[in-house]
């Protein structure tokens, strides 16, 4: 019988809720992500993800779940990526990317699953060089909002 109500009680227990990011892009669209999974200078699933930045000499990794909204800036070819961070008791930060030139958000939609990558590489065309690439063209999102829970 015990074993019984275990089994019962494991049935009723209600599943965390999803995490979801809204994705905006330039172009105006919008797009809810559910579960995301991050690469880049954001790194980690959901509420386990991680923002990789540096503001002036200071290097540090800050949780998605502390983030209200990630807001990108102007770009500068071969500089890390200017965003202002809106955090979830309302101050704002001026920070740039750490390590990584690039964030990717992969995870599920009302439509399916998507991809959608900042700066978008495959977007410009393949060329041989020793500079880095001017990346300006190919960027996708404008802001990234974590909505609370």
């Amino acid at each position: 019988m015990l074993i019984l109500n275990l089994f019962v009680a494991l049935l009723l227990q209600a599943n965390p809720p999803a995490q979801k990011v809204v994705v905006g892009l330039l172009n105006g669209q919008q797009f809810v992500v559910e579960n995301p999974e991050f690469s880049g200078f954001i790194q980690g699933r959901s509420a386990d993800a991680v923002l990789l930045y540096q503001l002036e000499k200071v290097h540090g990794q800050m949780p998605t779940n502390t983030i209200s909204r990630i807001e990108f800036g102007e770009y500068k070819r071969g500089k890390p990526f200017a965003m202002t961070v809106t955090l979830r008791n309302g101050q704002k930060l001026e920070l740039q990317s750490e390590l990584h030139a690039y964030v990717t958000v992969k995870g599920k939609t009302d439509v399916g699953t998507i991809t959608i990558k900042h700066p978008d590489p495959v977007s410009s065309p393949v060329r041989l060089t020793t500079k880095k690439p001017n990346r300006k063209r190919d960027l996708t999102i404008q802001y990234l909002e974590f909505p609370a829970a």
